[in-house]
């Protein structure tokens, strides 16, 4: 699943950013699909996983907080407009507020033309597409993931006037 989510990730001048990096499998993919260290940013809450993942990706720069701040993480560090954001946060299991508010957080920093990647092991779309907008497509199912899972490309919808 880590190398179809890396493979959705385009150009080495991107900015990525990683949302519940975890123990870092798809870090470790983006960082061999070619996407430079220093345009890698990750977010985690776990105190713990965040100090494996300084030990394990040490020219990333990783970050301790909740998805829900995404935006107030980024201005801090001063990362610009996102290219991609990698989501691995459960969203179908947050409650219904909590996965709005989070949901909002994330696609805030996100470029003109940006995207969203997220994985799900639903087997329908894990967003509300026409409450954010959104364009969605299933860019491919890992069966052999256990559970299986599918991958999802997010893109702002463009109206013209």
């Amino acid at each position: 699943m880590a190398q179809l989510i890396a493979s959705r990730v385009e150009g080495e001048k991107s900015i990525v950013v990683e949302i519940g990096a975890g123990t870092g499998s798809i870090t470790d993919a983006l960082l061999e699909r070619g996407i430079p260290q220093e345009r890698l940013f990750l977010i985690e809450r776990d105190p713990k996983l965040v100090s494996y993942l300084r030990t394990r990706f040490p020219g990333v720069r990783v970050r301790c907080g909740d998805a829900v701040n995404t935006t107030e993480i980024l201005s801090r560090e001063a990362v610009g407009p996102v290219s991609t954001v990698v989501s691995s946060l459960p969203i179908r299991n947050l409650k219904p507020r909590e996965r709005i508010a989070t949901l909002r957080e994330i696609l805030r920093p996100l470029a003109p033309g940006g995207q969203l990647l997220q994985y799900t092991y639903s087997p329908t779309c894990p967003i509300p597409v026409r409450r954010f907008g959104l364009n969605a497509e299933c860019v491919g199912r890992v069966w052999l993931n256990l559970p299986p899972a599918a991958v999802w490309r997010f893109t702002r919808e463009y109206r013209y006037r």
